[in-house]
């Protein structure tokens, strides 16, 4: 009789040694990490282009934050995930929280000082804080057409 323990531990032992075997998902995060400045910049030239200098700066700015930001998420998600798992290198816990709630001072602080000090940019800037989701919608538009296409 199998012992079902050792079963457990043959499946996750596959999981370590394939990481890369997630279903393309690894390749949608860096095709979405790649896609974020081309977006930001085309957004961006398209609000100067109609004489919105300010909220084009500001758009520019909120993109480049939310790059941050999607940057030190996923390498947030990798640290707890290696943390739970004592898979990756020793880190302390608190030390991933902290990087994790630092990202939300990073955000509230630019966006006081743009409100602030630059409120005609400051519509931009939050425009910009979406482009993020904007890559999503356009890598999940191309995985979903490529899965969709016939294949010859």
């Amino acid at each position: 009789m199998s012992d079902p323990g050792a079963e457990v531990d043959r499946h996750e032992e596959s999981f370590a040694t394939h990481p890369a075997d997630d279903g393309g998902a690894t390749d949608s995060v860096r095709q979405v990490s790649r896609m974020i400045p081309g977006l930001a910049v085309l957004v961006a030239a398209g609000l100067g282009l109609r004489g919105n200098g300010p909220a084009a700066l500001g758009f520019l700015v909120g993109a480049a934050v939310a790059y941050t930001n999607f940057r030190w998420l996923k390498r947030t998600v990798k640290a707890l995930a290696d943390a739970v798992s004592q898979a990756g290198p020793a880190r302390s816990r608190p030390s991933v929280v902290l990087r994790f709630l630092m990202r939300f001072v990073l955000i509230a602080l630019v966006a006081y000082v743009i409100f602030t000090g630059y409120p005609l940019a400051f519509h931009g800037f939050l425009g910009g804080m979406f482009v993020p989701v904007l890559a999503i919608f356009v890598e999940a538009a191309r995985a979903t057409y490529s899965a969709m296409r016939p294949r010859s």
